[in-house]
């Protein structure tokens, strides 16, 4: 059983956390801190696919080779992306100073930066910010609530997560995290601007921790979409102290309760970007069920939450099912039309509007309609073709979107 905590990353013990202002951007903390009081300790990481990608992940994929780290430092404001030498270097020199002052190693500091491209770094802001964070760092709720403040810029509330699972020994795990993101949200992170950082007392080495990792990601942050972007900035970190003391963790011997905890918490993150996509009024939820392949299920199902043409007729409540159906056949997901099946559900009940490949009478469209006006809108779609299933999350295509993103620089 996964329970969930009221809380983010300071429920596990053994981490330290702190958010500060140091006046990166206009309002609000911008200097994050995740500390591991056991020194370093297993991490794994995902980034974004963009052949662009911004020196703080240049620098902390690097760190990351030898699969450890003891702390994670970052801003936000500004994403120090595209910024070339110098920004490689303020990159490594936030890891240094960090490095410094906890007397660690600057290869043990993970680094992530969010917010415009194309510009440099005030680092005697950012190395203020730091010495700021270092003083503030605390186990308290507070901590991590302004840990998960300090890393937004377009969002509207921080999003944190804690769960308690039992690990497959028997033994309590607790598994938390932060994460932003509201707009430029299509991740593609392989072995996210879209941030997570996640901590775990679970026992677990780190290559077992980097395939969880994924596993976890590919049926989360994966199959979320805003805006069909992929950032430059993408990034998912997570470090694993071992005082949970189960059995240890490793590739020969994986822990499908952990796995478990682990989906839950980061797929509860997911959840919360998709809700505060930038502009958004309506959560758009679409389940694919019964593809071919698991494959599929995850392509159809992002490509419907992914289409311009389906995120404006959610925003201006218009049930036009053309453009769901247009969208699972331009998937590459193979089903035949004449089976299909599609209903929309929210709080205010569910509508068939087509049913094993023939459209519904145009009466129900007045009810499916007046459902639309819930902010949470479910798409589910049976393909007949198969057994597999997937769900993906994604927002509205409204006016406030455009008009966030038509002065993000000015």
């Amino acid at each position: 059983m996964i329970t969930v905590l009221k809380g983010g990353i300071t429920e596990v013990p053994g981490f330290l956390a702190a958010g500060v202002r140091a006046g990166i951007k206009r309002r609000g903390l911008d200097v994050m801190l995740i500390v591991s009081e056991d020194g370093v300790i297993p991490a794994a990481g995902a980034f974004t696919s963009n052949l662009v990608k911004g020196a703080p992940l240049v620098a902390t994929k690097k760190h990351l080779k030898n699969g450890k780290l003891g702390a994670v430092v970052a801003n936000s404001g500004i994403s120090n992306a595209y910024t070339g030498k110098r920004g490689l270097r303020d990159a490594y020199r936030m890891a240094q100073l960090t490095a410094k002052l906890l007397k660690l190693q600057a290869a043990n500091i993970g680094v992530a930066s969010t917010g415009i491209i194309g510009t440099y770094l005030p680092m005697h802001r950012v190395e203020a910010g730091i010495r700021a964070a270092i003083k503030e760092l605390s186990s308290s709720r507070e901590a991590s609530l302004n840990a998960a403040k300090a890393i937004m810029t377009t969002d509207t509330a921080p999003k944190e997560i804690a769960v308690r699972v039992d690990s497959e020994d028997g033994t309590p795990v607790t598994i938390a995290g932060i994460a932003k993101g509201a707009g430029m949200i299509r991740p593609d992170l392989k072995t996210a601007t879209m941030l997570a950082f996640i901590v775990t007392d679970a026992a677990i080495t780190s290559d077992a921790l980097r395939v969880a990792l994924q596993e976890a990601i590919d049926q989360s942050f994966n199959m979320i979409n805003i805006d069909n972007d992929t950032s430059t900035s993408d990034m998912v970190l997570v470090l694993a102290n071992g005082r949970a003391t189960n059995r240890r963790i490793t590739l020969q011997r994986r822990d499908k309760q952990f796995q478990a905890g682990l989906n839950c918490a980061l797929t509860e993150l997911a959840w919360m970007i998709a809700k505060d996509g930038e502009g958004a009024t309506h959560l758009i939820e679409v389940q694919i069920n019964n593809a071919r392949n698991v494959t599929e299920a995850r392509n159809a199902a992002r490509t419907v939450v992914g289409s311009n043409l389906v995120k404006a007729a959610v925003f201006g409540r218009d049930p036009n099912w053309g453009r769901i159906i247009a969208a699972l056949g331009n998937s590459e997901a193979w089903f035949d039309p004449a089976k299909l099946s599609l209903e929309l559900v929210s709080e205010r009940g569910r509508v068939d509007l087509v049913k094993k490949g023939k459209p519904m009478p145009k009466r129900m469209l007045a009810k499916a309609r007046d459902l639309m006006r819930s902010k949470e809108i479910e798409i589910q779609v049976d393909l007949a073709a198969g057994k597999a299933n997937a769900i993906a999350w994604g927002c509205d295509l409204t006016c406030d979107y455009v008009r966030i993103n038509s002065r993000y620089t000015t």
